[in-house]
């Protein structure tokens, strides 16, 4: 018989990076954006109060931008004071919401100087680029010179949009403080997230703020979290749930899971004994143990259960500098009345997503039968060892294979990748 490669015997145990303590090193680049209410210090209290240690150093001259800070020896010596886990870079908070050609000039070359600093000093260093918020009403004073600044929505587009194009080009993150503050807007405009100058944060937007980081640094949700500060606790609870919905909303438009391991994902019963996982880090090195001695390294993976019960589903992301790892429970009822050789024990279809053939190990049937998703049967056959699907579109499949002693079911993923 050929061994399979993503078969193991033995399970190795993880537990869900919500419930052990991390600690973190973050030093936050910036101006006054980064030191009203004393940034800095609310992550460090907020992790905290989650059991978690972050060793938090600052640089925050007012109105810097990020040409001022790499030619400032503070901000160097800062960089070069300690191999950190993450370095957070906040720009001038008008600068980057200026036209594409102005950013590209005065401020784009400077984001990738700072990165080729930070990396030269640590090349597993996390550059973190902190996404600021709109003017409450726009930017009147730069209005004139570049109107789709004029309003606040008008800014924070273009915000966001220099601060994805930084992340992007330097294989960073972005933490979406912006972003947060347009999902608080839309849903509590009467919450007043700034100082009367209607630019710096009043200490609500800075907890936002605090909120964003905690999940962007720790990977770990913030919702519940005993740190409030001087804020209304109701008011805390409704900015930790902006923050939240946020950052787990477009976990790869942040560049979560991409360029930082991000262990977690979703999954779908297909059918009774058929899972679909997806991972949140689709392109780094993905593991996943499933409870049964089984495990595979591909993102995303169809898995057949052979008995019923509780599994414990554990997922491994790393690459070349850190990893993270999660653990889920999930439950399987197999129907009842099934031929006892229904679920033959060791029989395993891969490869698992497909390409052009599977293979069907330790299975015996006289005939074949592919449905769609949607339970659609596509065709019988014979059996065939291995059987072709070149010819299937993309998608999810149920495989349902047919002998005497009765039927066995399986669900696969077709790739063309």
């Amino acid at each position: 018989m050929k061994k399979l490669l993503f078969l193991i015997l033995l399970f190795p145990l993880f537990v869900s990076s919500q419930n052990y303590s991390k600690k973190r090193s973050a030093l936050f680049i910036g101006n006054s954006y980064t030191y009203f209410n004393n940034l800095p210090q609310l992550v460090e209290q907020m992790a905290l109060a989650a059991g978690d240690t972050l060793v938090v150093d600052s640089y925050a001259p007012g109105g810097y931008t990020f040409n001022n800070h790499f030619n400032d020896a503070n901000t160097k010596a800062k960089i070069y004071s300690k191999h950190w886990d993450f370095v957070i870079l906040q720009a001038q908070s008008q600068e980057p919401s200026f036209s594409p050609a102005q950013v590209n000039a005065q401020t784009t070359p400077y984001a990738l100087k700072l990165d080729s600093l930070i990396k030269d000093n640590y090349a597993c260093t996390k550059t973190v680029f902190f996404e600021t918020w709109g003017r409450k009403f726009g930017d009147a004073s730069n209005c004139a010179a570049y109107p789709p600044i004029c309003t606040y929505i008008g800014m924070q587009n273009r915000l966001k949009q220099s601060y994805k194009l930084f992340s992007d080009n330097t294989a960073g993150i972005m933490a979406p403080a912006g972003e947060a503050y347009r999902a608080s807007i839309l849903q509590n405009p009467t919450l007043e997230l700034y100082q009367a100058d209607q630019s710096h944060p009043s200490l609500e937007g800075s907890y936002l703020t605090a909120a964003v980081f905690y999940e962007t640094l720790f990977q770990k949700s913030v919702l519940s979290n005993t740190y409030i500060s001087s804020v209304n606790s109701a008011t805390a609870a409704f900015l930790q749930q902006i923050a939240h919905e946020v950052i787990r909303d477009s976990l790869g438009v942040w560049n979560l899971g991409n360029n930082l391991p991000w262990a977690n994902f979703t999954y779908t019963a297909s059918s009774t004994n058929s899972f679909l996982f997806e991972s949140y880090s689709g392109n780094l090195n993905n593991h996943w143990y499933f409870g049964d001695g089984s495990s595979s390294f591909f993102a995303n993976i169809s898995h057949n259960y052979s008995a019923s019960g509780t599994y414990t589903v554990s997922h491994v992301v790393k690459d070349s500098c850190s990893k993270d790892s999660v653990a889920k429970l999930i439950t399987v009822n197999l129907p009842v009345g099934l031929p006892k050789t229904s679920f033959q024990e060791g029989a395993v279809l891969y490869p698992n997503p497909a390409q052009d053939w599977i293979r069907l190990n330790g299975v015996e049937a006289d005939s074949l039968e592919i449905s769609s998703s949607s339970g659609q049967v596509i065709k019988r056959v014979l059996f065939s060892n291995p059987l072709s699907v070149a010819d299937l579109k993309d998608g999810l499949y149920f495989l349902k294979t047919t002998s005497k002693s009765g039927s066995q079911y399986f669900h696969f993923l077709k790739s063309g990748q």
